[in-house]
């Protein structure tokens, strides 16, 4: 975990199920996601001997954000399903706050 990603609106980022999986078979080493993530949040790195992408740090993962899986043109990156981010974070935060905070941060409308 990058130091600054620990918490996510007061919640331990540990706690949150917002994670990319890669599927190695469909991954074919294109390094889009690993640059698509990498300048701040290292989320994705590079197996040199297998050739393959593969998460490295998880939880640096802004919760919400879908761009590796978006520019992934295999389909190799998925991830939760996003109501369950949902529900959690309206009971940590409250229904007004969330919704007003999920909504301006993601541009998902709930």
């Amino acid at each position: 975990m990058t130091a600054g990603f620990d918490t996510w609106h007061g919640i331990k980022r540990s706690d949150i199920n917002w994670r990319p999986s890669i599927d190695p078979g469909k991954c074919t080493g294109c390094g889009m996601c690993v640059v698509t993530c990498s300048e701040k949040r290292n989320v994705f790195g590079y197996d040199i001997k297998n050739r393959k992408a593969v998460v490295l740090y998880p939880d640096n993962c802004m919760v919400g954000c879908n761009n590796c899986q978006v520019g992934c043109l295999w389909e190799a990156i998925t991830f939760p399903k996003i109501d369950e981010v949902k529900r959690r974070l309206n009971e940590v935060i409250g229904s007004s706050t969330f919704r007003r905070e999920f909504e301006a941060k993601t541009g998902f409308k709930i």
